[in-house]
């Protein structure tokens, strides 16, 4: 899951990061103090849920959400703010949830549970057969990544990591974790049952939202 942040004090934003990874360890969660380089940001990848914050100087956080549903029409808007008097004019754009600061783990894990557009893919409650799915993983990575004319390297670039780190991945030496696995759905353009399809996932525990 892809989770942004916005908000214009940073001590606000660590809090918020901390409890959105303690909710959803495998997401990758993205922290901005500007309200055009959120919106850029939304423009240029998938993102499944904005945390907004609404008193913020220049663009509100509603102008904001305004935007970045008119870029993704199925982004999940989380408002958080200090100021409950704005919860009637927040809901005049599509939004999730309202939450009043300051932020409770409680009540951010109950707004992931009332999201418009649930993500498909809650990555970290999959488990493995690691040696057997390994090896499809891999070959799946490769085979898309060949698909969109990419290399190995190219691909290594787009995710962050070592081309070292990609050839293990489609080699099957290693699987990729929660959070390099939304980056790689990311680079590719793909969803999870892209690169899982035909095999075996299983949990032990359900999700944690």
């Amino acid at each position: 899951m892809n989770v942004i942040i916005l908000d214009n004090h940073k001590l606000i934003i660590s809090e918020i990061r901390r409890q959105v990874l303690t909710i959803l360890p495998g997401a990758q969660c993205i922290c901005f103090t500007k309200q055009r380089e959120a919106i850029e940001y939304v423009k240029k990848n998938r993102v499944d849920v904005a945390l907004l914050d609404v008193d913020m100087p220049g663009l509100n956080g509603i102008e904001v959400a305004e935007l970045m549903c008119q870029i993704n029409s199925r982004l999940n808007i989380i408002f958080v703010t200090g100021f409950p008097e704005y919860a009637l004019q927040a809901f005049s754009v599509p939004v999730s949830d309202f939450i009043v600061k300051p932020v409770s783990e409680e009540a951010l894990r109950s707004s992931f549970r009332k999201l418009r557009f649930p993500p498909e893919e809650k990555i970290d409650s999959f488990q493995y057969d690691d040696v057997k799915d390994a090896k499809m993983i891999g070959e799946r990575l490769k085979k898309l990544r060949k698909e969109r004319g990419m290399s190995t390297r190219d691909l290594a670039d787009e995710v962050g990591v070592s081309f070292t780190t990609i050839y293990r991945w489609e080699n099957g030496d290693r699987i990729p974790d929660g959070f390099n696995m939304g980056k790689l759905m990311n680079a590719l353009g793909v969803r999870m049952k892209d690169i899982i399809s035909d095999i075996d996932i299983h949990s032990e525990k359900k999700p944690e939202v």
